[in-house]
C-alpha cells in the first residue's frame, strides 16, 4: 500500500493545480501533480544537457576584448568582403 503525506500550498496555487489538472485531463490533483513532476524533471535534464554543450563550445571560444554591441555583425563577419 502507498503511503501518503499532505503538503501545504497557497489557495492560489491550488487553483493553478486545479486549472492544469482539467487541461491535462487528470482525475485528480495527485495525479496531475505526478504529471507536473515529471515534466519539470524532463525539462531540467534538458537543460542541464544544453547547458552541458554550451559550456563545451565556449572552450572553443577565444577572448576578443571589450566589444560594442551596436558593431555586432563587423565582429561576426570581420574580414569578409560583401
Amino acid at each position: 500500500m502507498a503511503r501518503y503525506t499532505t503538503i501545504r500550498i497557497s489557495t492560489k496555487d491550488k487553483n493553478r493545480l486545479e486549472r492544469l489538472a482539467k487541461l491535462m485531463g487528470c482525475r485528480s490533483l495527485a495525479e496531475a501533480l505526478r504529471k507536473i513532476i515529471t515534466i519539470a524533471e524532463y525539462e531540467l535534464d534538458k537543460y542541464q544537457k544544453d547547458l552541458a554543450i554550451v559550456l563545451q563550445s565556449l572552450r572553443h571560444a577565444k577572448d576578443i576584448g571589450e566589444t560594442d554591441a551596436e558593431k555586432v555583425d563587423e565582429y561576426i563577419y570581420r574580414g569578409e568582403e560583401e
